[in-house]
């Protein structure tokens, strides 16, 4: 059904009867966000958004300048006193307070999330960086679900805010218990604690301790700084070379329309699952749990189907689902309500498969030499497709549908603009403009190729005996110049 904004029916709040059967509590009622005020909750929440997309840039440069454990240090006690002091906002100013503590929240939340996953990816081999990088997010996926256990035992908004909040102090621990990543030390130059760190490593692990490694590292930092004056002069690539090549230039916007999609129907689907049909809180944790299988189905295939058909698959399933979800708003038929839930799981699964791709697919496709920056853009971009799928909520008031029913036709537009990706599987990482334009020209594979792969193949990695003497070619040649 349509409506007009002015059809809507305005109300006094003071004479309002509140339904306490699902929460004591809420800040709603606290701060008066009802009838003419309504459409406040929105603003506020994407306000959230806006503290991520600060939140990736700000840590992310923390990151690389200062280290990745200082980085998550400062990141879990932004997110755990902001989150914290937001309880406790009250009075007259009490909105704007709370408002400003939710910014800070996201920020420290997606400090987390990036420093963490980045500690975690460079402390495994190569082997294991696509496993590592999609698993890490199963951990999230039971974060959220104690959340949601929290939020059912606790129905004052005030006590959960503290309970979800101050005990993530508690991981100020890591400091004495993960040591820093050993990349970072060794691109910081600061090779004799990565050395540390490494024979502890070997020690405990009873193996050879890689000393040649070090030795070959040392020389080529040397060989490197004997170098950098030359290298300085020479023009540097940047952001903006991706666009002055036609090919390249479609495959950023594409992929930036990606992350625009997935962010924006994971989220989106997450904040709505609350308002679906049925019960609020097994609602909740079925969107949670559904997307450890989604999780697992990525790790399971992307080595063995390729990136780009999975995530054409994954987006245009998520999109579909959203389309007949929304349509199916406002039904009052009990099979017809258990129907939009299942159709919002299979929507969730698909965004939940999607945002895993994306982070490896990103990486894969782009030459090293602006990576990051790739990242980065492509991060930039997600936010906005978060903070959208908040403020499309707005809409319901002149379709109900609307909200969701949009997600879906955005996503099944990526999913057919996924099909012009190249395909990474098996290709090289590109390290030049060069390489990574010609990414996909001799490959074979065929969109529908799937290649069967034991599991023992796929994860299992011969352990290597350490020469105890000499160095690698490359050192070699570093040394001889």
């Amino acid at each position: 059904t349509f409506f007009s904004y002015d059809d809507v029916v305005s109300c006094d709040i003071g004479s309002l009867v509140i339904d306490r059967s699902i929460m004591r509590n809420t800040l709603i009622e606290e701060f008066q966000l009802l009838c003419g005020r309504s459409g406040q909750r929105t603003v506020y929440n994407a306000i959230y958004m806006v503290g991520m997309m600060c939140g990736s840039y700000v840590f992310g440069w923390v990151s690389d300048s200062y280290g990745r454990i200082k980085a998550l240090l400062l990141a879990v006690v932004t997110l755990s006193l902001s989150g914290t002091l937001g309880a406790f906002c009250s009075g007259l100013m009490g909105l704007h307070v709370y408002a400003f503590m939710r910014f800070l929240t996201g920020m420290g939340g997606i400090g987390c999330v990036m420093s963490s996953f980045v500690l975690a990816i460079e402390h495994v081999g190569c082997k294991y960086t696509m496993v590592i990088g999609i698993a890490i997010v199963i951990p999230f996926t039971l974060g959220e679900a104690l959340l949601g256990l929290e939020a059912y035992f606790i129905r004052d908004w005030k006590t959960l805010q503290i309970v979800a909040h101050l005990p993530l102090l508690l991981l100020v621990g890591v400091y004495w218990v993960v040591p820093e990543s050993v990349r970072w030390l060794i691109g910081a130059g600061r090779v004799e604690e990565a050395k540390d760190i490494i024979e502890k490593a070997a020690r405990v692990n009873e193996r050879d301790n890689p000393a040649h490694l070090f030795k070959a590292t040392m020389i080529a930092s040397s060989g490197l700084e004997n170098t950098a004056h030359s290298e300085s002069n020479e023009v540097k690539t940047t952001i903006l070379d991706l666009f002055r090549i036609t090919k390249m230039a479609l495959r950023a916007f594409n992929m930036c329309f990606q992350w625009f999609s997935v962010t924006m129907c994971y989220y989106g689907l997450s904040f709505a699952s609350t308002s679906l049909s049925g019960d609020v809180f097994s609602n909740f944790f079925l969107s949670i749990f559904i997307e450890i299988p989604s999780y697992i189905f990525c790790i399971l295939v992307m080595d063995s189907w390729g990136r780009r058909p999975i995530l054409s698959f994954c987006q245009a399933m998520s999109g579909i689902a959203c389309i007949f979800c929304g349509l199916l708003q406002g039904q009052t038929d009990p099979g017809l309500q258990g129907l939009q839930v299942f159709l919002s799981l299979i929507g969730k699964f698909g965004a939940s498969a999607s945002f895993a791709i994306v982070y490896v697919y990103t990486a894969e496709m782009f030459p090293t030499v602006i990576r990051n920056q790739a990242v980065g853009t492509c991060s930039l971009v997600a936010r906005i497709g978060g903070i959208t799928s908040l403020l499309l909520d707005l809409l319901k008031v002149y379709w109900l549908p609307a909200p969701v029913f949009i997600m879906g036709v955005v996503a099944t537009t990526a999913g057919a603009l996924a099909v012009f990706f190249p395909e990474t599987l098996g290709e090289k990482l590109p390290e030049t403009m060069d390489e990574a334009f010609r990414i996909g020209e001799n490959s074979n594979r065929g969109f529908c190729t799937f290649t069967c792969t034991s599991v023992k193949e796929m994860f299992s990695e011969e352990l290597k005996t350490v020469p105890r003497e000499g160095f690698n070619n490359q050192a070699m040649d570093v040394e001889k110049e």
